[in-house]
């Protein structure tokens, strides 16, 4: 059997938005309940030949109505947390992104660098060893003088 609370979360942001997408998901079921209340309610008021019974039904059309404003308020926050999550993630990765590229330019960069080095220190090797050939160094002195 598994500990689900000892388990850490993978992601954050996917517990998040999982946790948000089950909350719109209820509110939406929520808000088409109190909408059809409402609707209810207000066919109450016209038919009620009491006026007791017409001002309760008024009174749970405009409990229902406000319920359901609540509910759209809530709605257009979590949006907005969702689209704060988003923008976040997508810094994040690209922080993440920034810092993969900044240092495989470095690596790129150190790579060239040794190349050059090599390369130029094959060529004054060479030069030199040239220099060093049949009479190389013994033969320049000579030719230059005593």
């Amino acid at each position: 059997m598994l500990d689900i609370k000892a388990q850490a979360p993978l992601d954050p942001f996917l517990d998040m938005q999982a946790m948000l997408l089950e909350m719109t998901k209820e509110l939406r079921e929520r808000f088409q309940r109190f909408q059809s209340q409402r609707a209810l309610a207000e066919g109450d008021a016209d038919g009620a030949r009491d006026e007791a019974l017409r001002k309760q039904a008024q009174a749970d059309a405009k409990a229902a109505i406000e319920a359901v404003s609540l509910i759209v308020r809530t709605l257009e926050k979590i949006d907005s947390l969702q689209r704060t999550l988003l923008n976040a993630r997508a810094e994040a990765d690209a922080a993440a992104d920034g810092a993969e590229d900044e240092a495989a330019l470095a690596a790129e960069f150190d790579r060239l660098v040794e190349d050059r080095v090599k390369e130029r220190l094959d060529a004054a090797k060479e030069d030199w060893m040239r220099g060093l050939g049949p009479g190389g160094d013994a033969a320049a002195r000579a030719a230059s003088g005593p």
